[in-house]
């Protein structure tokens, strides 16, 4: 007997479908795009002598109202209530990965280069890989081990370049530590999400643990700052307007928008492009040079990551 036919799917359907798929790649392109503009803004405000401190609290400070409005719409979407252990969890995760992490970022980013800075932030990753391989006691394979390794050869190519450029070796170690301890705090941020995202939603997770990030960070720079270090050129705030929205609220809404049409896996093959994307901003907005061995370094390190993020997602619990 003839097995039954096959039925395609409606034209309109699979319009639709092509239509839902073009629009994800569009807001994971962009996203990644916008997120890697962040080093750009940052190094444009610290030309006029604004210190880490400062800068973080104003992307912050410009941020927190945008994260409140998400808050607002997602608990009136979930109205589902949310456990104590998930309001410390989410409270944790905001100052370990919004803000601690963060702010980590923003020193380092006064020592190095943006081009630099981008690559190694994108190498968090591997330390979410190693982490769960001691906290989760899962296996690592040969192809893995040989994708860390790809990754970190990658990153000490592109620093030896950038020593043989900039020739000021403590700043670029005192950077690169910054830079690397900011990548692991995000990594145990990622593990730690992971377990609670599930159950409170990621917009909704998002937008708290951001907000949470935003108190304490504003918190920071009143106890360690006077308010007059806020007063600035009307130009920094133009840059960190852009910082604040283009490069922190818009790519979160848009990264969002992808992983809900597209998956993870296709998310994260796109937003290999940031680092690319970052050493050309960097190059053609800053003037920093860019020599082809940081090339082959930056390729060495898309590839590990790439390789070894789609062999080991995060496993949530």
């Amino acid at each position: 007997m003839a097995a039954p036919a096959q039925h395609a799917p409606p034209r309109s359907e699979t319009l639709v479908t092509r239509r839902s798929r073009r629009i994800g790649l569009a807001c994971a392109l962009a996203g990644a795009v916008f997120f890697s503009a962040k080093a750009i803004f940052i190094k444009l405000i610290y030309a006029y002598g604004i210190d880490a401190t400062t800068t973080f609290a104003l992307r912050m400070m410009i941020a927190l109202p945008f994260f409140i409005a998400l808050g607002v719409w997602c608990a009136a979407r979930d109205r589902s209530p949310i456990a104590r252990r998930d309001w410390f969890g989410m409270t944790g995760c905001g100052v370990l990965g919004f803000y601690l992490s963060s702010y980590l970022d923003f020193i380092g980013l006064s020592y190095i280069p943006a081009s630099l800075e981008r690559l190694i932030l994108f190498l968090y990753p591997t330390f979410v890989v190693l982490l769960s391989w001691r906290v989760f006691k899962t296996r690592l394979d040969r192809a893995q081990v040989a994708s860390l390794a790809l990754s970190y050869a990658g990153v000490l190519l592109v620093v030896w370049q950038n020593l043989q450029v900039v020739g000021d070796a403590s700043a670029l170690a005192i950077g690169v530590a910054f830079t690397l301890t900011s990548a692991f705090t995000y990594a145990c941020y990622v593990v730690i999400s992971a377990r609670i995202v599930p159950r409170v939603g990621s917009m909704r997770f998002t937008s708290y643990a951001s907000s949470i990030a935003c108190g304490f960070t504003l918190a920071h720079f009143f106890l360690l700052r006077d308010p007059a270090a806020l007063i600035a050129p009307p130009t920094v705030y133009v840059y960190a307007v852009g910082m604040a929205t283009l490069s922190t609220v818009l790519p979160i809404l848009l990264v969002a928008e992808a992983l809900r049409r597209l998956g993870a896996n296709q998310v994260a093959l796109i937003s290999s492009i940031g680092p690319i994307a970052t050493i050309a901003m960097a190059a053609i907005v800053l003037g920093e040079t860019i020599t082809g061995m940081q090339m082959v370094g930056a390729a060495l390190v898309i590839a590990g990551v790439l390789l070894v993020s789609f062999r080991t997602p995060v496993r949530p619990a």
